[in-house]
């Protein structure tokens, strides 16, 4: 496999987190880039990482997964209440305080809970029930897929010598399926490994790729629906969807790889 080194300029702009962002800057979807800052490796991206056949099946499992998350911050954008379920549009008029992006909702003493734009998304774990219910679809649909994504992760990146194993003895131990998401800017500051890895998927041929931009660089990558991979870091580097139409948005899933 041969790849181009790719060294990103920063670019000054004024984009804040929870806002939407689009580049036209977008890496050909014909090469594999090395990504740098400062010659610093801080991601992978290759085109056709995955050379497999997803059946219908494969689709209806993920669509299976999805429930309903009030609770994903910057990632679901400045709090719209004409995107608020009818219920929460009621506690809205109880709020009175935003957090810094204004992507959630403040507790108060009217109420005693927050809540973000819902968006179409589950976060899966080995320990938690929709995993363990539906262990032998992972197994089936996502054992081959980590286990190639940890020999790139290791191949590409410094893992600790020592780490509690995750999904079928791999390093990372947390996924999250995301529905019909545009992502607004973000990054992923919880996460204790910085090195996400992220894939997207589609049963509709129209929808060909899709493309995730870095903010601060105004760069995209064009992630090929069930081929192209993007290991980066996630938890440094702002990163957010480029806007697609609605037709397609609605056909793609994308899955996040990483480390809690």
């Amino acid at each position: 496999m041969l790849f181009k080194f790719l060294e990103l300029e920063q670019k000054n702009n004024n984009i804040k987190n929870a806002e939407y962002y689009h580049t036209n800057n977008i890496v050909s979807s014909n090469e594999n880039y090395i990504i740098e800052i400062d010659s610093i490796p801080v991601g992978v991206y290759i085109s056709d990482f995955l050379d497999i056949e997803l059946d219908d099946l494969f689709f209806k499992f993920l669509k299976k997964q999805i429930t309903i998350s009030q609770n994903r911050g910057d990632v679901a954008g400045v709090v719209d209440i004409d995107k608020l379920q009818p219920c929460y549009k009621e506690y809205l008029a109880n709020v009175k305080q935003f957090n810094e992006t204004g992507s959630r909702t403040m507790k108060n003493k009217d109420i005693n809970y927050e809540f973000c734009n819902p968006l179409r998304s589950s976060i899966v774990t080995p320990s938690k029930p929709l995993y363990i219910k539906n262990e032998k679809d992972y197994i089936k649909y996502f054992k081959d897929i980590i286990k190639k994504i940890h020999k790139q992760l290791k191949s590409s990146f410094k893992l600790p010598k020592n780490y509690d194993k995750g999904f079928f003895d791999c390093f990372y131990n947390q996924l999250i399926i995301n529905h019909r998401i545009r992502c607004a800017v973000h990054c992923d500051k919880k996460n204790k490994f910085p090195y996400s890895s992220l894939m997207c998927f589609s049963a509709n041929k129209e929808l060909k790729e899709s493309v995730i931009s870095f903010v601060d660089y105004d760069i995209g990558f064009p992630m090929k629906s069930n081929k192209s991979l993007l290991i980066f870091d996630s938890v440094n580097v702002r990163h957010a969807n480029n806007e697609m139409k609605e037709e397609l948005l609605k056909d793609r899933f994308s899955v996040v790889f990483y480390r809690k």
